[in-house]
């Protein structure tokens, strides 16, 4: 999404959303959007009022030009992450520093507009997810303040130096959430050696079919 054919719809983009006071920045949104592509998968039908979320409303929906750069961003994350190519567009601060936190914190609204907890595992979701929560700042308050500062720190560093790792766990995760692989199941129990053959030749298994 960084290349140059990809510039001006962005920058475009950018300045509308900017006639929104609560809506999200570039970055922000492709968290959110790749949130939503994991849960519905690459041709997927988006959820019901993303666009409103997305720009910070309960119930103004979009039309014409932002509509279309919104949808167009929505469908490009998605494909990007399903043919594994996603770079994570993370916000670079005025002092050179990457925060991943807003990428983060967009990412869990995406879990949240998505429903997540309503389709998958709790328990699978909330380690799966706990890299992300803790880069977003959005872990409980007691379970924040059971670490110590230094402790915290490398825990964050962590978390950020495998955020690409992250996202495609949870991509694959969600990959056989959507598709679980089939489960052969035999509709007759498995014959003995000494049991006659089922082709129904009179002899035992192990003297007809079972030779081999």
């Amino acid at each position: 999404m960084a290349d140059s054919a990809a510039d001006a719809p962005r920058a475009r983009l950018a300045s509308l959303l900017g006639e929104w006071p609560q809506a999200m920045a570039l970055d922000e949104l492709q968290g959110f959007c790749a949130a939503v592509a994991m849960a519905v998968g690459a041709d997927g039908p988006a959820p019901e009022g993303w666009q409103a979320f997305a720009l910070g409303v309960d119930d103004a929906t979009p039309g014409g030009e932002l509509a279309d750069l919104l949808e167009q961003l929505r469908v490009e994350t998605a494909q990007a992450l399903a043919e594994g190519r996603l770079s994570i567009e993370a916000r670079t601060t005025r002092t050179g520093r990457v925060d991943h936190r807003p990428w983060c914190s967009a990412f869990l609204d995406g879990v949240e507009a998505a429903g997540w907890f309503d389709t998958a595992d709790g328990e699978d979701l909330d380690e799966l997810l706990f890299p992300i929560e803790v880069l977003a700042d959005a872990l409980p308050e007691r379970e924040r303040a059971s670490y110590g500062d230094a402790q915290w720190r490398r825990l964050a560093h962590e978390a950020a130096a495998g955020l690409a790792n992250t996202i495609r766990r949870l991509n694959d995760y969600w990959a056989i959430v959507r598709a679980p692989p089939v489960t052969i199941r035999r509709d007759v129990g498995k014959v003995g050696r000494n049991d006659p053959c089922p082709c129904g030749s009179g002899r035992k298994f192990k003297l007809c079919h079972g030779r081999s």
